[in-house]
Order: structure tokens, then C-alpha cells, then sequence
């Protein structure tokens, strides 16, 4: 890993860069960190340093799009949320569960060969800071479960608004929508959610049932969630979009034979898609931000097919 120590006799720094070690006698104008950086790209391009790095394989976001499509298997999918509980940590809307943490665990270094494990593509490359912040603290950790033969998909395949044209996304979401072509689909979501509820993301399907969850801390009712689910005929297609609970849900499912498919945000990704959106917006009617996640503040859904869909709701 990275590290940097300071010889008490000889002043000198000592940087160590994944096991290369490197060292450097600060100038008077301590222009140290500025030498590193600007040498560092090479130093990490060097094979001695490359030798020593390890990385899981992460199919980018087309291929995974793709495999998906041209496959039966079902989606299961981790972000910086499901790190967190597997670390020890709550998130806004799931409470630290040590059972939820350890089915995660199991989870990240699947075998089953009918589903696609989904994590970020940012193992490597990052374009942002945040991903780069939890990289550092939770990397080790998650090596102890990963899998690093089978490859991973991204996880943001179902997380995405922003194209470089109009056409790209449109061809983009045409073929996520082949998930569900024609297929008798239940929807799993949290209460307020309403997946396909103004827009045209379903209206493909065959037809539409809906399973309610709490919006907050579902995992705490993952029995009854998973008993109704299998309650449903074996042709019917899971869309599930419930955090954490959804992970292990997804993966529960498709061990059953279900096909079952962890799609997260994509709701409100394609919302902000159609509606050009640069920046995070609400979407009236539809919980979206960690704040609207309060049954006082989720107003009656306008449309009245949404409750002739909904076959169950759990408290």
C-alpha cells in the first residue's frame, strides 16, 4: 500500500508505493508532495509496481448491459450503502444489521453461476473523489470476500442519466428495457418508490404486480418480504428497488430459479433522463432524496392502476 516515514538520522522521507519504496530529501522549499505527484502516474505505470496490484474484474458499463440482456441471470448489486454495512456502519435508511453484514459478505464472493454480481467500477480508476475516499477505507476489508476469478458487472448499469447525445440514451434504455419485455413482472420496492408510475419504463411488460415495503430499515421484515416473493409463479420476473435488502433478496431469489433483477435508482435515473436533468431534482409523487423518506410526506399516487398492482404491503 502507500506510506510515508521520516529517518530520525538521515532526515530523509521514505514512500513506500505498493511495495516500491522511494527516497527523497526534502528541498528548503518542501516541495516534496509536488515531486511525488508529479512522478507518481509513472512510478504506478512501472510493472515492479504493477506486480503487486490487485484488482477484480469488472466488465464496464456496456459490457455489463449486454451480458445482462443476452442472458437469464438474475442482478445483484452493491454501492458504497452495502460497504457500509458490511463494514459495521448504518446507512440513512438501513440500521447496521449483523446479519444483513454477513449475508453481504457471502454475497460479494458468489459461485452461482445464474446470477451477475454488481459492484462499482472503481477498484482501479476513479473520476471522482468520493469513490477514491471509499476505496481507501474499505478496500482490504472487501478483498477478504471478493472473488477475483469470476468477473463482476458495474453496478451502475441501472444508475444512469447522463449521455452524450439523445439517441445514445434512448438506445441505452431501449435495451435495458429488454429485461422485462413481454414478461409478467412483480415489482419489490419500498412504499413511495412507485417504479414506472408516469413514465414508460414498464409498459413493455405483460403485466404488473407490486409488493410493498417499509422505506426505511426493510431488512428488519425480510422474512415476510421473502415469503410473499415466493408466493409468485416461477415465470414471473423480480424488479426489485430496496437498498440493502434488495442484494440479498435478488440473490435469495435467484437461488430459487427465480429470475430477479437488483435495479436500484433506475426509476429515478430515468426520470431525470427524460427530463434532462443536470443536477439531482425531485420527482413529485415519488420518493427520491434520503429526507422524503416519511410516510407523512408521501402524497396519494395519482394514478389509479399503481393500487390495483400492489398485492401485498408489508408495515
Amino acid at each position: 500500500m502507500f506510506f510515508v516515514k521520516k529517518n530520525r538520522l538521515t532526515g530523509r522521507l521514505i514512500v513506500n508505493v505498493f511495495g516500491l519504496k522511494l527516497k527523497f530529501r526534502l528541498s528548503p522549499k518542501n516541495n516534496f508532495k509536488d515531486d511525488l505527484m508529479a512522478n507518481l502516474l509513472y512510478e504506478l505505470a512501472d510493472p515492479r509496481t504493477l506486480q503487486s496490484v490487485k484488482l477484480p474484474k469488472v466488465l464496464n458499463l456496456y459490457d455489463s448491459l449486454y451480458a445482462l440482456v443476452d442472458s437469464d441471470k438474475s442482478l445483484a448489486r452493491f454501492g458504497d450503502g452495502e460497504f457500509k454495512i458490511m463494514l459495521g456502519e448504518s446507512i440513512n435508511f438501513q440500521k447496521y444489521d449483523p446479519i444483513l453484514s454477513k449475508r453481504l459478505c457471502q454475497i460479494l464472493g458468489n459461485n452461482l453461476d445464474n446470477i451477475f454480481i454488481g459492484v462499482p467500477d472503481v477498484f482501479g480508476y476513479c473520476d471522482g473523489n468520493y469513490f477514491r475516499r471509499v476505496m481507501v477505507s474499505c478496500r482490504d476489508a472487501l478483498y477478504k470476500y471478493m472473488n477475483f476469478e469470476k468477473p463482476y458487472c458495474d453496478a451502475f448499469l441501472t444508475r444512469q442519466s447522463k449521455f452524450s447525445s439523445e439517441k445514445m440514451g434512448n438506445d441505452y434504455y431501449g435495451n435495458l428495457k429488454k429485461l422485462w419485455e413481454n414478461k409478467d413482472i412483480v415489482i419489490v420496492e419500498g412504499e413511495g418508490s412507485r417504479l414506472g408510475i408516469g413514465n414508460d419504463l414498464f409498459s413493455n411488460t405483460s403485466s404488473i404486480k407490486r409488493i410493498l415495503c417499509p422505506i426505511k430499515d426493510a431488512f428488519s421484515k425480510y422474512d415476510e418480504i421473502l415469503s410473499i416473493c415466493k408466493k409468485q409463479s416461477e415465470d414471473k420476473v423480480f424488479i426489485i428497488a430496496l437498498g440493502p435488502t434488495a442484494t440479498v433478496l435478488a440473490y435469495d431469489l435467484a437461488k430459487l430459479g427465480y429470475r430477479a433483477l437488483d435495479v436500484g435508482h433506475v426509476d429515478t435515473m430515468y426520470e431525470w433522463f427524460l427530463r434532462r436533468a443536470t443536477k439531482s431534482i425531485p420527482i413529485e409523487g415519488k420518493i427520491v432524496f434520503n429526507e422524503e423518506r416519511n410516510k407523512n410526506n408521501i402524497k396519494p399516487c395519482k394514478d389509479k392502476r399503481y393500487y390495483e398492482q400492489i398485492i401485498a404491503t408489508i408495515e
